[in-house]
């Protein structure tokens, strides 16, 4: 099969490039503006990407784009980055418009910033209301891609992925990472509040098996949230990775005024589809603690 996969130098999308690989083979070409191992685009900044006729090549023969790639914030801070959220419509718009001769399917990774903030289970059916210039900006990108494909008779799978995490997460400032980082130098995790607040998390690898999934997926089930089933009380959590950590760390209360909510979801549409059982929590929160403290270490 040959399949084009945007955003390759991102969190998912590294890993989404290595698991399409071994699927796949060697007909999946990494589409991104750092150089890649592989077959590969490497786009510039120009109104078409600046691609010479072996990467046109490369486009018009592909029949699976999976569309991962986008600009991400790493903090709440940046969710409302006017550039960075203008560039994922416009990027969008551009790589819509390159020659997929042979294109059959996308697949568009959106995100769970495009629901309202809303007491109880989220759900594909809860309203889409962002509140952030990012959530906008990956609403749009859907609607895009669906009508792209509805005119040109081809399918489309929108998944909008929650939160995710495992080895990689890092390069987020979130509470996961954060936690750990502080666990490994030996210092007190911060809680701000009572900690009571419900999270759910999906694991980097499941999040890679549903988006392949759903390039082999022959139903329309309409979109798909990427969501964690199970959640946990962020004091629970932070337990947790204490525990995992085996170091003399505790837990430092700061006092919030805030609001709080919990952040759970109702992933039963995922399960049905394309994916059944979720990949432990525990084992997969020790796969990060592991990994952020071969980091801390530094090279060997």
């Amino acid at each position: 099969m040959n399949m084009i996969v945007t955003g390759t130098s991102g969190f998912i999308g590294a890993r989404l490039l290595q698991a399409a690989r071994a699927a796949y083979g060697a007909g999946v070409t990494a589409f991104s503006s750092h150089p890649a191992e592989g077959s590969q685009i490497v786009y510039r900044d120009a109104p078409v990407f600046g691609l010479g006729p072996a990467e046109l090549a490369l486009v018009a023969g592909a029949e699976v784009l999976i569309h991962a790639g986008a600009f991400t914030p790493k903090s709440g801070f940046e969710a409302n980055q006017l550039a960075g959220c203008n560039r994922n419509i416009t990027f969008t718009e551009k790589l819509l418009a390159l020659p997929w001769n042979n294109l059959k399917k996308i697949v568009f990774l959106s995100t769970l910033d495009v629901y309202a903030n809303v007491d109880g289970p989220i759900s594909e059916a809860t309203p889409t209301v962002p509140a952030s210039l990012y959530g906008l900006s990956k609403l749009y990108g859907e609607r895009m891609v669906s009508l792209h494909a509805a005119e040109r008779g081809i399918a489309s799978q929108v998944l909008r992925i929650g939160h995710v995490y495992g080895p990689g997460e890092e390069k987020y400032a979130k509470i996961l990472p954060k936690a750990i980082q502080h666990i490994v130098a030996g210092k007190d995790v911060e809680l701000w509040g009572e900690g009571k607040e419900l999270r759910s998390f999906i694991y980097i690898d499941d999040v890679v098996t549903t988006i392949l999934k759903a390039v082999e997926l022959q139903e329309e089930p309409g979109l798909i949230n990427v969501v964690g089933g199970n959640p946990i009380a962020i004091r629970d959590l932070l337990e947790k990775l204490i525990a995992i950590g085996g170091r003399d760390t505790g837990i430092a209360r700061r006092e919030f005024s805030g609001a709080t909510r919990d952040v759970v979801f109702d992933n039963a549409k995922l399960k049905r589809y394309l994916l059944p059982e979720e990949s432990d929590f525990a084992t997969g929160l020790q796969a990060e603690f592991r990994h952020v403290e071969q980091l801390s270490a530094g090279p060997r």
